[in-house]
């Protein structure tokens, strides 16, 4: 693992063109999950300083911020009241690097009014479902899960924890009066080690229900820099992604009607 540090400016919250608004506090992501389009954007647009560390494998780069104290006390965190801010956009909030630092802003944002979107693959947001849950109002956590079947996701996230140990987690926040909202993320086409894609969103929509989810959001695997050569790298096979987005959408939307999910497709923009 190549690490490296940078400065940053506040405010945290700044406009990020896919979530809208969103806070990052962190370059790469040491889950390593070999779909994830973050890589595309930390290569095509680096920050000063980092261009020699991001060129190396996703996953194998990571940087933090040496003021991300200071920053954090220099956001003027009331601008944002009533505004939903994404965290985070470009790397997982909830690393064991980064957990403690994702508190520290939720102990700020939340209380200010911000209503926050913590999106996460990483357990470690159950260790602050108390805070969650004084700001139950503010705050909404989310999980993504690409897929139940345990080879395949171990293949694909290899450092996150099990698809049902997240849903678990869901339930828990739920439990608390915490709402909850899921992202069915990539999905992946009919494959070797997945091959009936229908059953495994099925099998999601049920532990999600179950979990007691308010909302699922889903979207296919969208090709983004290197991620199709780390995939295919990865499974040993040609992965073809042609108008499979379409398809996803169908099946998406059919699995979540079975279990009465309310569901939102995000479509291939870019």
């Amino acid at each position: 693992m190549k690490v490296g540090c940078y400065r940053v400016k506040p405010p945290l919250i700044k406009r990020s063109g896919i979530t809208g608004w969103a806070v990052n506090f962190a370059v790469g992501c040491t889950h390593g999950c070999i779909f994830c389009y973050a890589d595309y954007y930390n290569k095509a647009f680096p920050r000063r300083g980092l261009e020699e560390l991001v060129e190396e494998r996703w996953g194998y780069y990571f940087a933090t911020p040496v003021n991300l104290g200071e920053a954090i006390a220099g956001t003027k965190w009331h601008r944002w009241a009533g505004v939903e801010v994404f965290m985070s956009s470009m790397h997982d909030p909830y690393l064991p690097q980064l957990a403690v630092w994702a508190r520290r802003i939720l102990e700020r944002a939340l209380p200010a009014g911000v209503k926050v979107i913590v999106h996460t693959r990483s357990v470690l947001v159950a260790r602050d479902l108390d805070l969650l849950a004084r700001h139950s109002g503010n705050v909404r956590l989310h999980m993504s899960i690409a897929t139940m079947n345990t080879l395949l996701s171990k293949l694909i996230e290899p450092r996150v924890p099990p698809p049902h140990v997240r849903i678990k987690v869901l339930g828990e926040a739920r439990s608390r009066g915490i709402r909850t909202g899921a992202s069915i993320s990539p999905v992946f086409p009919p494959n070797k080690y997945n091959p009936d894609v229908y059953r495994d969103l099925l099998e999601i929509a049920k532990a999600l229900a179950e979990a007691g989810v308010e909302v699922v959001y889903g979207e296919s695997l969208h090709p983004r820099g290197d991620n199709m050569r780390y995939i295919e790298e990865t499974l040993g096979f040609e992965v073809d992604v042609r108008n499979w987005d379409y398809q996803a959408e169908k099946l998406f939307h059919k699995a979540l009607d079975e279990y009465g999910l309310k569901g939102e497709w995000i479509e291939e923009r870019y």
